[in-house]
């Protein structure tokens, strides 16, 4: 821990405030963004509905990758350094988090982005109930996945479960199988989904 305690000591402070203020900034926005589709989607939207839904998910986007990019930064620049990250089992658990709930995001994402093409061509029907059950269940989960990253961090930071001897890999694969099964598994829910026919 003393070495963590001295990589953090030498970097410059200035970067790593505007790296915390990044990664904070992020945390916020998806937040925000997903609150906004939360209380937006749901069957027959309106068309200035429609077009909330499109702008709060093109900033979870934007805000996500603020968040993964601020977040690398400081586990390998600005933060405690690599070296305590790697051992530590919590920092793992928070990268499954924020891969569940950016996998997650596939479904509606696409489902968004059909509707604003079909839109575009004027081609677009009102929301089902059926597809706004579907989006709001994936948004509650990454609401979910999302409101539990703070407490992953503060007990990451506190190096609670710190483990010297784990190796980065073990907490590396889990993540990397969750991105890709739960990656296939809401792309070709979204692209192969229908509709229930009268």
């Amino acid at each position: 821990m003393c070495a963590a305690g001295a990589a953090e000591a030498a970097v410059d402070p200035v970067a790593s405030a505007f790296a915390a203020y990044g990664h904070y900034l992020g945390l916020v926005l998806v937040v925000g963004a997903l609150t906004t589709e939360r209380l937006t989607v749901k069957a027959n939207m309106s068309e200035d509905e429609e077009q909330r839904l499109v702008i709060a998910d093109s900033v979870y986007g934007i805000a996500g990758v603020l968040v993964l990019y601020t977040g690398y930064l400081r586990a390998t620049e600005y933060g405690k350094g690599w070296e305590f990250y790697a051992h530590e089992p919590i920092f793992w658990v928070k990268m499954w988090l924020f891969t569940v709930m950016g996998s997650s995001s596939l479904f509606p994402t696409i489902k968004i982005i059909q509707r604003a093409a079909a839109k575009a061509k004027g081609e677009v029907e009102p929301m089902s109930e059926k597809l706004a059950n579907r989006i709001t269940k994936v948004v509650n989960g990454e609401l979910l996945a999302i409101g539990s990253i703070p407490l992953a961090a503060a007990l990451m930071a506190r190096g609670v479960a710190y483990a010297p001897d784990m190796s980065w890999q073990a907490g590396a694969a889990p993540i990397a199988l969750t991105s890709v099964a739960l990656g296939v598994k809401y792309v070709k829910e979204a692209l192969t989904w229908e509709e229930d026919t009268a």
